[in-house]
């Protein structure tokens, strides 16, 4: 644990982002648990949503000679690429939200995001 601890103190201060904190607005027994919504910085009453769960899932091409790192890599990188795509659909919104809604203000930028 100390280890980790370490680590965690040596890695690299996140990078800002304008995404707010998210809530998940249905409970678990909900048709659409797992819903996770971003509502405006500004308290405005707009929100984002996204639903992870409900996005098309195709795994990557994995040959049948990888090795167990090699599947690690490749699958890692496959969700990174997701993640990734998550985040910029996120910001496009939050965005396209500011510039219709708060002309002229900026989104206010978090050192991390979709955190409570």
């Amino acid at each position: 644990m100390e280890a980790a601890r370490r680590a965690a103190a040596e890695a690299p201060p996140p990078e800002p982002s304008i995404i707010p904190p998210f809530a998940c607005p249905y409970p678990l027994n909900h048709p659409r648990a797992g819903v996770l919504r971003f509502p405006c910085a500004l308290a405005c009453g707009w929100s984002h949503e996204e639903w992870p769960s409900a996005e098309p899932f195709t795994l990557p091409p994995v040959p049948l000679t990888a090795s167990p790192a090699e599947c690690s890599r490749i699958l890692s990188e496959h969700a990174a690429a997701r993640e990734d795509e998550r985040k910029q659909r996120i910001e496009a919104a939050i965005r396209r939200h500011f510039v219709e809604a708060h002309s002229g203000e900026e989104p206010p930028a978090r050192t991390s995001w979709g955190t409570p």
